[in-house]
């Protein structure tokens, strides 16, 4: 049976000879939450999100901006398309400082071919939608699917609630969290409870175990390399300005 948040935290204070520090063992059971969100690529956090570009009206609007949900980290690989007569069309993800040198001709209308996405409105006050912008600026109203990662919310006062944590490792949970509330106290065991050592049993090495086997829907497929769709994508997203703008 899945502990809840109360009985990890409760655990790990035990564990960690913490019995005292109640508030302290929710707040870092969020913070692990938290990281293991933004820094792995787990198949739990996926999400989707729907909606229509815009027709371009002449003032290059079709290129965006288009609002990405409040909990949006990053897409999923050949994770954004847009669909027409149920032909799917992959963008190809630029970096902001190469999609600033893409040529932005008044008129110009086409399907888009590449994205980038702007994350920096997630660190206002308050936090504001992360946006999407694409090229060449869409030519009409096509339904666009973005598969992402998502930025799942805190447990409210975890230390004391029934919620069970989405993650579901829970060894995992319990030995981070005693390792993280033994650094607080300056206990000597703090290094081998986190460490990744693949032959101890520290967190490190239980989270590789679990990511390494996420996924098992994936057993006996060919594992491919691919090349930078950058350079190395769709015949129509090669073709040089020339044939785009006409000089």
């Amino acid at each position: 049976m899945a502990l809840t948040s109360a009985q990890i935290c409760a655990l790990a204070r035990q564990i960690s000879h913490c019995t005292g520090f109640l508030t302290q063992s929710g707040e870092l059971l969020n913070m692990i939450l938290s990281d293991l969100a933004q820094t792995q690529d787990l198949e739990l956090c996926r999400g989707v999100f729907n909606f229509n570009f815009i027709a371009d009206n002449g003032s290059g609007n079709g290129m965006g901006p288009y609002p990405l949900p409040l909990d949006y980290l990053r897409h999923t690989r050949d994770g954004v398309f847009f669909t027409i007569d149920g032909v799917k069309y992959s963008l190809v993800n630029y970096d902001q400082s190469e999609f600033d040198l893409l040529v932005t001709t008044p008129g110009l209308a086409n399907y888009p071919t590449v994205f980038y996405t702007d994350i920096s409105p997630l660190n206002e006050d308050p936090p504001s939608n992360p946006n999407m912008y694409v090229w060449q600026p869409s030519s009409g109203t096509f339904p666009v699917t973005v598969r992402y990662y998502r930025n799942l919310p805190d447990i409210t006062t975890p230390e004391t609630s029934d919620v069970i944590p989405w993650f579901p490792n829970q060894n995992y949970l319990i030995t981070e969290l005693a390792g993280q509330l033994m650094k607080l106290t300056d206990d000597t065991r703090a290094r081998e409870f986190i460490s990744d050592d693949p032959s101890g049993l520290g967190s490190g090495n239980l989270l590789r175990q679990f990511v390494q086997n996420q996924g098992s829907d994936d057993e006996g497929k060919a594992k491919t390399v691919s090349l930078d769709r950058r350079r190395f994508g769709y015949r129509f997203s090669r073709l040089p300005s020339t044939k785009q703008v006409g000089w």
